[in-house]
């Protein structure tokens, strides 16, 4: 493999197409792998990706700086730059923290909740969909997941299985970062509620597997629906009432019921590195 066969397609057979990851995980690492390689051929003309060496890294992400990207696209494109790097058996040429390349992502801890707008939101997709809108259908159960779960969007389109253990409910979280499947207690009323209008919505839209996006979507055009239709019905992260806002509420409302951090971060499935300071207000 090199010279005649293009970087794009010599990273692209080397990264192989079963990566064991959801397809919108996927779709971002394609893209990023060929944004990287593109830029590694016009700028360097390199032939054979074994020849990586750091300083490409490093004027990458000098242009991604220099076009005004945010830090958080950045760090997007650096995790397709390490898998690159990895499948040619070059890991350590790309450093493993992007703070050592200065991409930092500034966030605002806690985000703010605008409920009002939350609300108003919930009410509208539940009159839609009470007057037979599927979208709307999915995303009012979605949107239940995400307040009684503290779920991400993915997870809350396709999570769907319960478990018992011991006399107890699961709910098997799919979609999570890192494709592992956690499970979470129903512990609650609400929570009984959502993880039963997950099988009715189901049963209701004519879903072939169980979860609650129409037959007729594919993933990825669900968790685009139901983006652009939060957005549009008026929650973005600027108002503070955007889908992600729930989770942060989720994680307040374990806080006062006397769930300790540690308990709060992993249900919520993050690493012990996280820090509880981005949900919970000091």
């Amino acid at each position: 493999m090199g010279k005649g066969i293009s970087l794009e397609r010599q990273a692209l057979e080397r990264l192989g197409k079963n990566w064991g990851k959801s397809s919108l995980t996927r779709e971002k690492l394609l893209s990023g792998t060929k944004l990287f390689a593109g830029f590694v051929d016009k700028t360097f003309h390199l032939e054979r990706l074994d020849n990586l060496k750091p300083g490409m890294i490093t004027a990458y992400v000098a242009t991604m700086k220099a076009g005004g990207l945010e830090p958080s696209t950045m760090a997007g494109r650096m995790t397709a730059v390490r898998a690159v790097c990895k499948a040619v058996g070059k890991q350590g040429i790309c450093a493993k923290h992007n703070a050592a390349y200065g991409i930092e992502r500034v966030r605002v801890n806690p985000q703010p909740i605008n409920h009002d707008i939350i609300d108003k939101i919930r009410t509208e997709l539940q009159d839609r969909a009470g007057a037979g809108d599927r979208i709307a259908r999915m995303m009012t159960t979605a949107e239940a997941l995400r307040q009684e779960f503290g779920l991400r969007a993915k997870e809350s389109l396709m999570t769907k299985d319960l478990v018992e253990k011991n006399g107890k409910m699961y709910l098997v979280v799919e979609g999570s970062k890192g494709g592992k499947p956690r499970e979470l207690e129903v512990r609650t009323e609400g929570q009984l509620k959502a993880v039963q209008l997950v099988a009715a919505t189901s049963a209701a839209l004519g879903s072939g597997t169980s979860r609650i996006i129409p037959p007729e979507m594919s993933l990825k055009q669900a968790y685009n629906a139901q983006r652009n239709e939060w957005r549009a019905l008026g929650g973005t992260r600027l108002n503070n009432g955007n889908m992600h806002s729930e989770r942060h509420g989720h994680a307040r409302t374990m806080k006062a019921e006397g769930a300790t951090n540690a308990q709060i971060m992993e249900e919520l499935g993050h690493g012990e590195c996280r820090s509880p300071a981005a949900y919970i207000p000091r």
